[in-house]
């Protein structure tokens, strides 16, 4: 795979406005560049979701569903499966428009000649495009404690798994795998007895002492009083 370098080549930026027309061209292919995690819980109508689980799987996704050597031309097989082209034009997007400076990036090293990213990324088009006119399905996950946002960046109603950091909905949170602070229907099959008797102790110690690892944990040495010599001379 060629070297991704921001520096040298971006995509194409495309503001929130105009964002709706280039993903509604049937010749656009639209591709999630986020996690797994994050695509779960929302994303652009008719996106295809690589279903990585850290960007850095993002490469070999290209690679392999494009089948593109460096400097080369491949095919990509339309979202109806019914025709196929060449390097086709490729809209890309992702939270706020970092990951898309290296995924751009990435594609038109790969060889493809019209790649476009979304200025701002979601949260931008939330904040700008109405609902009513919103080609958004579903929520953001955004990595604060809000956990979700929603149009016009309100409040979400997705929460956060302590023990894996998925984000969980109403629903998951029915699941007899959910335990808060331990485990969640994503994670509680990874996790060992080990693990989770080890978060159901983390949580004890939050529940106790507002901190995990004990009432001084986090708490800097004490330091001695020192005599401010600037007043002292003053005086």
């Amino acid at each position: 795979m060629p070297a991704v370098s921001p520096i040298e080549r971006v995509g194409k930026y495309v503001s929130p406005r105009d964002w709706n027309e280039l993903i509604s061209d049937p010749h656009t292919v639209v591709i999630d560049v986020r996690n797994q995690y994050e695509t779960r819980i929302g994303k652009f109508k008719g996106a295809v979701d690589p279903s990585t689980t850290a960007f850095r799987e993002f490469p070999a996704w290209v690679g392999y569903q494009f089948q593109l050597a460096e400097q080369s031309k491949a095919e990509l097989e339309c979202p109806n499966g019914n025709t196929r082209m060449e390097t086709p034009r490729v809209a890309m997007y992702c939270t706020g428009g970092i990951r898309c400076e290296k995924a751009s990036s990435l594609l038109l090293g790969t060889g493809f000649r019209e790649v476009y990213q979304l200025e701002g990324g979601i949260l931008k088009y939330l904040e700008e495009v109405p609902k009513s006119e919103s080609l958004w399905e579903g929520e953001c996950f955004v990595f604060d404690k809000r956990v979700s946002v929603e149009h016009g960046l309100a409040q979400g109603t997705f929460k956060l798994c302590y023990g894996c950091k998925e984000p969980v909905s109403n629903a998951d949170m029915q699941s007899p795998y959910w335990e808060y602070g331990v485990s969640c229907p994503y994670c509680f099959s990874s996790k060992s007895g080990e693990e989770k008797e080890r978060a159901r102790a983390r949580q004890r110690q939050f529940e106790t002492w507002g901190v995990i690892g004990g009432p001084v944990k986090g708490r800097g040495p004490t330091r001695p009083s020192t005599i401010d010599c600037t007043t002292e001379m003053k005086n």
